[in-house]
């Protein structure tokens, strides 16, 4: 087994483990928005606990591993077409990702002012809909290196 092997397997496992972060926070989040239920709504603590559990160290892990793997088989990452596209994907994602502020309605027992923006904000679904969206857009260019 060699370099490219063991840095192909773990960017695949980071990769999967991206896709579950974007799972675990994305169906919390639209859980919470289609609800009137308060104990519901704090789907929003649980969405932005995953971000910072699951979602952005994963994301940080396959990013990390990709560039590994990259500059591994010899691909110049500065100069390469398809992984500047790549590359740019991944920054988009990274500076796009929009955090909830933890409501505190559940403990209030009605709406608070943190709620009612919250649910007010479509940001965190639409930066979410955007990461699902370009995870096979980023796929495509890692197995098919179009340019």
């Amino acid at each position: 087994m060699n370099a490219d092997n063991i840095l192909t397997f773990l960017h695949l496992l980071a990769a999967f483990w991206y896709v579950m972060g974007l799972a675990a926070v994305q169906l919390p989040l639209v859980r919470g928005w289609h609800s009137g239920d308060l104990t519901v709504q704090a789907a929003f603590e649980e969405a932005s606990h995953y971000q910072g559990v699951l979602l952005v160290p994963r994301a940080i892990a396959a990013g990390a591993s990709g560039l590994f793997l990259w500059a591994q088989m010899g691909y110049n990452l500065l100069t390469t077409g398809w992984l500047l596209a790549l590359e740019r994907l991944y920054l988009a994602w990274a500076c796009g990702r929009a955090k909830l502020a933890p409501p505190q309605a559940r403990r209030v027992g009605c709406f608070s002012p943190d709620l009612e923006q919250a649910l007010a904000d479509n940001v965190p679904l639409v930066f979410g809909g955007l990461a699902t969206l370009l995870v096979p857009v980023m796929t495509h260019l890692s197995v098919f290196k179009l340019f």
